[in-house]
């Protein structure tokens, strides 16, 4: 297998011309967006025949257009995806979130490689895969569609962990401790400090150890007065997120979105108000079972009313406090989509406030990025998690807080 990290071969039966290059990089990019599009619509409706073919049809035009352009030998990766698939698609193996992540990873990682061929001193790319680490990935795709049922988690923890190692895996030790499973080759511990994987919203919160001054600096930061009302406010939030752990950090997550998001839009939202509605949106949260905050498959029936209660709950707990009604409006409204089908009120387009469709938006973010980690090891990529909020532009969010978010961690990002 040809270097990863070297030029195009010069040789003529190896040349790829520079402009053919362009043009199926451009078919490549559409095929990988609509592989995106659809493993979200899959995680919903994972038996959908239409969807797995679609999807099966882009990584095959993918496979062929590497061939195509020189690059035969990217192949063996995509060509192990596209028997994943099959295999799904004839019902052999259930189609979940965790292979929604090993798909969307391999998909990432494919593209970085086709992006070092086309311009190797690029910037913006991700660490790269080793041979070995391809040559693992291979095997172990393989073999998630091979063994049992039961054994399978093993091989896809250990794909998850060559795609990100900087993941944290809590069965990490098993991997070294397995005598008869393809061990995943992650280099000197240089290079896995070396490599960079863009992720979630991590990169908006510098040191968890100083989480508390923090808190009063971005508060500060946005014109927020802080008082004994919102110092109140604040340490309610705190046995909330002890209540999950994969909570930890949350409400200075949102707090940072939410207000740079306002901010943005020229503080269409009074911030102080927008700040105590982050603070206390998710209050009647605590309320509900432990058994419902961790859950991680379908809501029976009763934890679905549980859980629809709990903006008119948290509304009603601030309300009781003199000069918090428009943050107790914004709690009330935090589900409402933009196409009637939120909760708890069925409120459409203007008829929701600015700052519940703000928190609407950095809610949502911040699960598909972080509450996701709790059951698939593995946190979403941001570029991922972008997608999947303007996917839902019109219909559960605001276009106009969309574009704004879109702003907001584009540049964050950069």
């Amino acid at each position: 297998m040809a270097d990863l990290n070297s030029t195009l071969q010069e040789s003529s039966n190896n040349q790829v011309d520079i402009e053919v290059m362009g043009d199926f990089f451009d078919d490549f990019k559409a095929a990988h967006q609509t592989c995106d599009s659809v493993l979200i619509e899959l995680e919903d409706d994972p038996e959908n025949d239409s969807l797995l073919n679609s999807l099966f049809r882009s990584i095959h035009t993918i496979k062929g257009n590497l061939i195509y352009v020189g690059l035969k030998d990217l192949t063996p990766l995509i060509q192990s995806l596209e028997d994943l698939l099959d295999a799904i698609r004839k019902k052999s193996i259930a189609y979940d979130s965790l292979l929604c992540d090993v798909i969307l990873l391999t998909l990432d990682r494919t593209e970085s490689m086709v992006l070092s061929r086309m311009d190797p001193d690029s910037e913006d790319l991700v660490f790269m895969l080793s041979d070995s680490d391809i040559d693992n990935l291979c095997v172990n795709i393989s073999c998630i569609v091979d063994v049992p049922p039961e054994n399978r988690i093993e091989y896809i923890r250990a794909c998850l962990f060559v795609l990100d190692p900087d993941s944290h895996l809590e069965a990490n030790d098993q991997f070294s401790s397995s005598t008869d499973k393809v061990i995943p080759n992650t280099g000197s511990e240089e290079l896995l400090n070396s490599r960079e994987l863009k992720i979630n919203t991590d990169y908006l919160i510098s040191n968890e150890s100083v989480k508390h001054k923090e808190f009063d600096d971005v508060l500060k930061k946005y014109g927020v007065e802080i008082d004994e009302d919102i110092y109140f406010f604040k340490n309610l939030s705190t046995p909330l997120e002890s209540r999950s752990f994969y909570w930890k950090g949350r409400t200075l997550r949102l707090l940072i979105l939410s207000l740079a998001m306002n901010k943005c839009s020229g503080d269409r939202v009074n911030s102080s108000q927008l700040a105590v509605a982050v603070m206390m949106h998710d209050l009647g949260m605590s309320f509900l079972s432990r058994s419902s905050l961790t859950n991680t498959g379908a809501f029976s029936e009763t934890e679905i009313v549980a859980l629809h209660r709990h903006p008119g709950t948290s509304s009603l707990l601030l309300s009781e406090f003199e000069n918090w009604g428009e943050a107790a409006q914004i709690v009330l409204q935090h589900h409402e989509q933009v196409d009637g089908a939120g909760y708890p009120n069925h409120l459409t387009g203007d008829k929701i406030c600015d700052g519940a469709k703000i928190i609407a938006i950095a809610d949502t973010f911040d699960a598909r990025s972080h509450e996701r980690a709790h059951h698939t090891l593995l946190k979403r990529p941001l570029v991922r998690t972008m997608n999947e909020i303007n996917n839902f532009s019109g219909t559960q969010f605001d276009p106009y807080w969309v574009e704004i978010f879109n702003q907001v961690v584009g540049e964050s990002k950069g």
